[in-house]
């Protein structure tokens, strides 16, 4: 499954966003000559990110040790390169690349592929359940303390 997810990244090569400040409004991106309308999964992930950062690329926040867009910290920067170790992937990120948006999203879409589901669930389910571990960590989905974080990101979507 990861290493689909990275084919698939290298496959698309560099994606233009066009995006209002809010994150909230119908966006488009240009992708390998071709426009089209934002999946469930953007939205989501732009909806993360607007709750995280407000869309700030160089938010730093949690008293240094979260930033960028999508407020990442070491700890899971260490996570994502050891999931491609695991999984013989020649790529490693750095702390650096927190700070850019594109490195950011990579990395989250590594984390949240960990979190496999039922296949009988909705995508507003699997939403909640990345949305809440990618708040509260490998169990955040059952910490009460997640579920006003996932509210947030609901009222993104």
């Amino acid at each position: 499954m990861i290493s689909r997810f990275i084919v698939f990244m290298f496959m698309i090569g560099s994606v233009v966003w066009t995006a209002d400040h809010n994150l909230t409004t119908e966006r488009t991106i240009i992708s390998v000559g071709e426009v089209d309308t934002l999946s469930d999964w953007d939205r989501l992930i732009n909806a993360i990110i607007y709750v995280e950062s407000r869309g700030n690329d160089s938010a730093i926040g949690d008293r240094g040790k979260a930033v960028g867009c999508l407020q990442i910290h070491p700890i899971c920067v260490r996570e994502v390169n050891r999931i491609l170790r695991k999984n013989d992937i020649p790529l490693v990120y750095t702390l650096e690349d927190r700070y850019s948006r594109a490195k950011s999203i990579e990395m989250f879409n590594i984390i949240a592929e960990q979190y496999e589901c039922c296949e009988y669930t909705t995508f507003m389910e699997y939403a909640e359940i990345v949305s809440r571990r990618w708040n509260g960590g490998p169990r955040g989905h059952k910490k009460r303390a997640t579920i006003k974080y996932f509210n947030k990101i609901k009222k993104q979507l």
